[in-house]
């Protein structure tokens, strides 16, 4: 799209070039007949005038400035003032002046190679001119006294200054007014950028305090989920031996059986608790006995697999759920389990035992599986505790 200021500018310029040429041709026709020339000389540039004259108002309807330019150019070029050397006296006359206006002309309304073209044709006819001029002098009309010959030459030099003038100071006068509106916008355009500028400034502040509030919010998310996942292994674990509590381990036993079912693996379960705890607590204090539960849980953590489970089933009672073993694997795990137990040193020359049972799920229901591993752990206390029961048969 063109720029509106240029193509406001160049309609002035061609709106005045269409009057200086409307008033040179009108003017010319006058002049030439008050000077008794002859009919063509009169006539000839009274038609101009009325081209002139037509080609204006096509471009008042038309709009279209670079086909009349064109024809303008074309029509002045190598039609009316070629004639005009012809029947006017040639460069014993005012034409050359209207030569060189009429290059000023081309100069305006054209651009680009339009206008190099127009002018290197229109500069080969005025030499071609001239040397018709030269050579066959008898086809230029030479004016019929010399006294006529200097008052048009002295007309034509005269509208010749004035059209330079006029011409000159349109395109001077246009020329400023853009360029004072072209500064105009400019500080227009600093404003705005000043206020884009300053309202970039206040958009990055208030990222910068959304994306501090954003880090701020994940962070307290963090820390928010984090405290639920400790709230979370609070409410599964027993809060003085670190092993799960008796609501968690049987809940995780009932999964055990179901996928049991569901996956036709193995499944042991064994219930142990401290010998003679009993006699711990009234003899060393409850505190030192707190301290002989949470050293036995981590011995039996530290001497099971990462999938087993351990949860404290009551007082120094503790379940244990072995997956993926049999009845003879969970024997031996057991039997190992109560053997690091027996090799723990203590103070006091104090020595600590387990007992428990080990039991092999199959069908059972959880209660009935509690049930019985926990007579298999009474068993073992009543023979002669430091021992591991396992269900017999099956």
């Amino acid at each position: 799209m063109k720029n509106d200021n240029n193509i406001h500018l160049r309609h002035r310029v061609f709106n005045v070039v269409f009057l200086v040429g409307i008033c040179m041709s009108f003017s010319c026709s006058i002049m030439n007949y008050l000077l008794g020339m002859e009919t063509v000389d009169i006539l000839i540039p009274f038609a101009c005038g009325i081209i002139t004259v037509g080609l204006y108002i096509a471009f008042k309807i038309s709009k279209n400035y670079e086909l009349l330019s064109l024809i303008v150019a074309i029509f002045l070029s190598f039609v009316f003032f070629p004639t005009m050397w012809l029947v006017a006296g040639g460069s014993y006359t005012s034409m050359p002046y209207y030569m060189i206006i009429n290059a000023g002309i081309i100069a305006l309304l054209l651009v680009g190679l339009q206008r190099k073209i127009i002018f290197f044709l229109f500069a080969l006819v005025v030499g071609v001119l001239i040397a018709i001029e030269y050579h066959r002098p008898e086809l230029v009309i030479a004016y019929d006294s010399q006294l006529v010959r200097y008052i048009d030459m002295s007309f034509g030099l005269y509208v010749c200054l004035f059209s330079v003038v006029v011409l000159i100071s349109v395109l001077i006068d246009s020329y400023m007014k853009e360029f004072e509106k072209s500064k105009q916008y400019l500080a227009t355009l600093e404003e705005q950028n000043k206020e884009i500028e300053a309202k970039n400034r206040m958009l990055e502040r208030s990222n910068a305090e959304c994306l501090k509030a954003k880090e701020q919010e994940e962070k307290l998310n963090r820390l928010l989920h984090e405290e639920k996942l400790k709230l979370q292994e609070l409410s599964i674990t027993d809060y003085l031996t670190g092993a799960y509590n008796r609501r968690y381990i049987t809940s995780c036993l009932r999964e055990e059986i179901e996928a049991l079912h569901k996956n036709q693996k193995k499944l042991s379960v064994a219930m142990v608790d401290i010998d003679d705890f009993k006699i711990i607590n009234d003899t060393y204090g409850h505190i030192y006995g707190d301290y002989v539960l949470k050293r036995v849980v981590c011995t039996i953590k530290s001497n099971l697999r990462h999938n087993d489970i351990v949860g404290r089933y009551g007082g120094d009672e503790f379940l244990i759920i072995l997956p993926d073993t049999s009845r003879e694997e969970g024997y031996a795990m057991m039997e190992r389990v109560r053997q690091k137990i027996l090799d723990l040193e203590w103070d006091r020359d104090l020595a600590i035992s387990i007992s428990g049972g080990v039991i092999e799920v199959k069908c059972d229901e959880s209660a009935d599986l509690l049930r019985k591993v926990d007579q298999l752990l009474y068993r073992a206390k009543n023979k002669s505790k430091n021992l591991i029961e396992k269900e017999i048969g099956g």
